[in-house]
């Protein structure tokens, strides 16, 4: 439902840059069980022409869970058909080497096919012998399986440890610092990644104090992002500081870290996520429009989308879920809109246009703080969540990074 609040006059988003430092810095596959060999036939003498005790039929082997049934030998010199050798395992799902015609050798099993979660295929059994011929050859081995989560195993480059650890790469440029921070519980396994951009005039240490999006990073896994802004600002589009006026290209500057992050950390690419305050907020939705493709869902506070007049150039490539933070009480940026602002509600419907959602927004489930479409293209979510402190104070009396990682979790790059 459409939540309704007294107007907040909006300070120009100019006024941002002006807070003290102490304020601005919050400102603007599945694996596959491997199968079972299929046991040995019993071989059919080779005595031609005789009664049948040469020809009598092999006891066939019992069915190895193969991908599919090796091919039945053919009939042996014998004046009876031996019987044929059953299908060897192969991989985690790998054919059974099929059976020998009469008298000779039976062709090579093919491979397993791709085991899920990394596991390497097992080796696939030999088929069993045909009954007066020679049995099969034994069935290669399946091929080594990817990683779960669509983005691979542990690359060999991997190098990020646990901890807080700084970084610079070189972007259009300049040379940029980021830093990121990987929870205790980091090692080979992919992990998701969540952006946190600092607000006007803030730094990326600034922000991790204030987000402290570290806490949860501990306890659900995942790796943690702080870019510093060019002259601790962020070019959002409409806003804001020296990197708006040097046309300073951040989404350049995202996709370099993810690019950067894949090979020199363990990170799942297809959940990578972004987050932000203020000017960071504007940051984070910049990277919906603009960034898409690379990033799955954002979740912005105490900011509106200004990218062009009021967000009329965001096109993202795809939808994009979106959980926006913002309260009545902000004194900087007006909850009803002023501006360049276009208000909470509004902001919130043009996000619902963008995203393709239909029917009238109503309050989500787990916490009725937050109004939410009931459906939205490519089964994104589009959510907006009312907060009840001042400018980027609503952290912990909201508990924001929990709220916004109970949304973003469920969704990753298709």
């Amino acid at each position: 439902m459409t939540r309704r609040y007294r107007s907040i006059s909006l300070l120009s988003y100019v006024a941002v840059g002006l807070v003290p430092v102490w304020l601005a810095s919050c400102s603007p596959s599945g694996s596959s069980n491997p199968g079972t060999g299929g046991s040995t036939g019993g071989a059919g003498s080779n005595a031609a022409g005789t009664t049948g005790s040469a020809g009598t039929i092999g006891a066939a082997g019992t069915t190895g869970q193969g991908a599919t049934t090796g091919a039945a030998g053919t009939t042996g010199i014998a004046g009876i058909t031996g019987a044929a050798g059953t299908t060897g395992t192969a991989g985690t799902t790998g054919t059974a080497g099929t059976t020998g015609t009469a008298g000779t050798t039976g062709v090579a099993g093919r491979g397993g096919t791709t085991g899920a979660a990394g596991r390497g295929g097992t080796t696939g059994g030999g088929g069993t012998t045909g009954g007066g011929g020679r049995g099969g050859t034994t069935g290669s081995a399946g091929t080594t399986g990817t990683g779960g989560g669509g983005s691979g195993t542990c690359p060999a480059t991997a190098t990020l440890k646990a901890g807080s650890t700084t970084k610079m790469l070189m972007v259009g440029g300049m040379n940029r610092s980021f830093l990121v921070y990987a929870p205790s519980s980091y090692g080979s396994k992919p992990v998701p990644v969540v952006f946190d951009f600092h607000g006007l005039s803030g730094t990326s240490m600034q922000e991790m104090s204030l987000s402290r999006w570290n806490t949860l990073a501990n306890t659900e896994g995942f790796i943690v992002v702080y870019p510093q802004g060019v002259g601790n600002s962020w070019n959002a589009g409409g806003c804001c500081g020296d990197s708006m006026s040097m046309m300073v290209d951040d989404v350049a500057f995202v996709r370099a870290i993810i690019t950067n992050l894949s090979t020199e950390a363990c990170i799942d690419t297809k959940r990578v996520y972004a987050s932000g305050c203020s000017n960071g907020g504007g940051m984070s939705f910049r990277v919906a429009c603009e960034a898409a493709d690379v990033v799955a869902g954002v979740a912005p506070v105490d900011f509106d989308c200004v990218l062009g007049t009021r967000c009329n150039t965001c096109k993202p490539a795809r939808p994009i879920t979106i959980v926006q933070f913002r309260s009545p009480n902000d004194q900087l940026v007006s909850y009803t809109g002023s501006g360049a602002f276009a208000g909470a509600q509004n902001n919130f419907m043009t996000m619902g246009t963008i995203n393709m959602c239909t029917g009238t927004p109503m309050d989500l489930p787990a916490n009725m703080s937050c109004d939410t479409f009931p459906m939205c293209g490519a089964q994104t979510e589009t959510i907006l969540c009312t907060t009840s402190g001042t400018h980027c104070a609503s952290y912990q009396s909201f508990n924001i990074p929990t709220v916004a990682w109970g949304v973003l979790k469920n969704h990753a790059l298709p």
